[in-house]
């Protein structure tokens, strides 16, 4: 289905998501496979795959064990905005793979927001800002660093996919306007 690293990653890791997609809950809204839409369905999965199959070689890279979570608890759940913010792809990865939260938890440890960016937005809630830009005490001081911390994530997983992995033609990504059954036109 493509190759990460110069190595193939099977068609079958598609072909079974694909298979569960469509025994499953959501059968009856899906498109027709054969259908314009039913192509776009299957690169749009196979983008999926594929930034699930990237956070696994970042985690191999880093000797890092390939389940569970940063500090062990569940992940905080994606705000439907923030989940916009990155892309459908990346939020779906995001809430099906604990693979995909550990590379975004471990590429985005560092983030933190600016003091001043911190000042104002407290300014403009009628806040006092943070005693500590670190560590988020504030309902909207976790929102910004959750937003900024995804924003981050989708950054590095956009170069890492660029750097590692190379399509194959009839699973392109499903907004490259190249790929005939693009359906966003201008």
């Amino acid at each position: 289905m493509a190759y990460l690293n110069s190595a193939p990653v099977p068609r079958a890791l598609l072909d079974d998501r694909l298979a569960a997609l469509r025994a499953g809950d959501a059968a009856c809204v899906l498109p027709r496979p054969d259908s314009r839409e039913g192509r776009q369905l299957v690169r749009w999965v196979a983008q999926v795959v594929l930034t699930e199959q990237v956070c696994l070689d970042e985690l191999r890279r880093r000797a890092e064990a390939p389940t569970g979570t940063s500090d062990g608890d569940d992940p905080e759940p994606i705000e439907v905005s923030t989940a916009i913010a990155v892309g459908s792809i990346t939020a779906a990865a995001l809430a099906g793979s604990e693979a995909v939260r550990r590379v975004a938890a471990l590429v985005t440890a560092e983030v933190r927001i600016p003091a001043g960016q911190l000042a104002y937005a407290a300014d403009v809630l009628g806040e006092e800002p943070p005693a500590d830009p670190g560590a988020p005490t504030a309902g909207w001081h976790r929102e910004l660093l959750q937003s900024a911390r995804l924003e981050a994530f989708a950054r590095w997983l956009n170069a890492a996919t660029h750097e590692r992995v190379q399509l194959v033609r009839g699973l392109e990504h499903p907004g490259d306007s190249n790929q005939p059954d693009n359906l966003h036109r201008h």
